[in-house]
This record gives structure tokens, C-alpha cells and sequence, in this order.
């Protein structure tokens, strides 16, 4: 299990991430603090894997937390998701500069959470799976940490969150949808979704339809098999 700290300053908010932390496989809550003096000596006696950082809290920048925590000696350093409503590119900039695994600008669905920590995963078991990396790997680990590709999304498993997430949607009307009206519906990227609609198809969870219009290339259009299970 991924053992995930969160750091949050508004405690409703720090609730409902633990939530949808909680149900992606793998991953376990282990704790949460909603200021940075708290969240740090939570860090150093839980050691988590992951943390999930606001920069937004009340005694102490996120970021500046940040720096405090890779000053802690190499075998207990962890690895960070920004997630915050800071936009501005020097947030961004800075948060990438200290080794942030990933940033996510708030507000966020469950989908999009749950996908970058797909990502993350698959990378976290390569390396733990591995005594010597080749440059294929490194690579393949550091496209998995920015959540740019998931070669593995395990779309015959019914535990993933995103797969179910389609399903579910799809399930809630008899039209076939297209790539974008899925992300559209679920908050996801339109890249994301037609990735995982289109492995779904290989896998036969789904049926793929094509849409022909008055011109131009058909639309592909997706839905249930009549008989799936959701």
C-alpha cells in the first residue's frame, strides 16, 4: 500500500481528498494536518510515501514546506502532489524545481485525482520492482510520475476507479457517447478518456459505434455492452 499523508488547511476539503484517495487500490490514508508546523512533525514520525500538499495554510506557505521537507536526509524523503489553487506560473515553476511529482490545480473531479495517482503507482512499483534501471526505464518511470502515460490501466479490473467511473456514466443513458462528451461529463481530459475508451473497446467492456454525418470522418461513439456488469 502507498501510505498517503494529507496536508490541508480547510478541513472539509482535507476530508473529502481522503476520500477519494481511499478509493483508488492501493493507496491508504494514514493521516492529515490543516497547518504546516502540525504536518510536519506528522511527516517526520509517519514517514508516509506520498503526501498531498495545499500551499495555501496558515502559519507557513506550502511551498515553503516543501523545501523544509527535502532537507530531511535521503532515506526519509517523500514524495509530494501540489494540489492547490495557485495558478500562477511561479508557483507552478517553483513546485517543479523542488521535485513535486505532480500538480494539480484545484478544483479537481475524483477522476482526474484517482488518474494521477494511477500514473504515480504504476511508477512506484517499477522502481521498487527493480535493483538496476535502464534509460527506457527512467524514462518510462518519469513520463508515469508527470501522469503523461499509463501503459498499464488495468482496464479488465473492475477496481479501477476510472474505468468504473466511465461505465457508470455511460450506463446513465441509452445514447452511445462520444470521447469528448465523456470527459466532458466526467471532468476528465479528453486525451484520458479516449485512452481508456479505447482499451476498454479491446478489452469488450464496451461496444464501439461509429456516427456518420453529412461530412467529413464518422465519430466514434461508445456504450455499454447490453449484458455488462457495472
Amino acid at each position: 500500500m502507498i501510505r498517503t499523508f494529507i496536508i490541508e488547511d480547510d478541513f472539509r476539503v482535507a476530508d473529502i481528498h481522503s476520500a477519494y484517495v481511499s478509493k483508488v487500490p492501493g493507496f491508504e490514508v494514514i493521516g492529515k494536518a490543516h497547518t504546516a508546523a502540525a504536518a510536519y512533525e506528522a511527516v517526520l514520525e509517519l514517514q508516509p510515501d506520498l503526501v498531498l500538499l495545499d500551499l495555501y495554510l496558515p502559519d507557513q506557505h506550502g511551498l515553503e514546506l516543501f523545501a523544509k521537507l527535502q532537507q530531511l536526509p535521503r532515506g526519509q524523503k517523500i514524495d509530494v502532489f501540489v494540489i492547490s489553487a495557485a495558478r500562477d506560473s511561479a508557483s507552478v515553476k517553483e513546485a517543479l524545481q523542488l521535485g513535486a511529482a505532480n500538480y494539480i490545480v484545484k478544483p479537481f473531479s475524483q477522476v482526474q485525482l484517482a488518474d494521477r495517482l494511477i500514473a504515480y503507482k504504476e511508477a512506484f512499483q517499477r522502481l521498487a520492482e527493480k535493483t538496476d534501471v535502464s534509460q527506457a526505464d527512467v524514462d518510462r518511470v518519469a513520463a508515469l510520475m508527470r501522469g503523461s502515460k499509463v501503459e498499464s490501466m488495468e482496464t479488465g479490473s473492475a477496481k479501477n476507479p476510472t474505468v468504473e467511473a466511465i461505465r457508470t456514466y455511460l450506463a446513465k443513458t441509452t445514447d452511445a457517447l462520444s470521447a469528448s462528451e465523456v470527459a466532458e461529463g466526467l471532468g476528465i481530459s479528453r486525451a484520458t478518456a479516449q485512452r481508456y475508451l479505447s482499451q476498454m473497446v479491446d478489452r469488450k467492456l464496451l461496444h464501439l459505434e461509429l456516427q456518420y454525418g453529412t461530412a467529413g470522418r464518422p465519430i466514434n461513439k461508445y456504450r455499454n455492452h447490453r449484458h455488462s456488469s457495472i
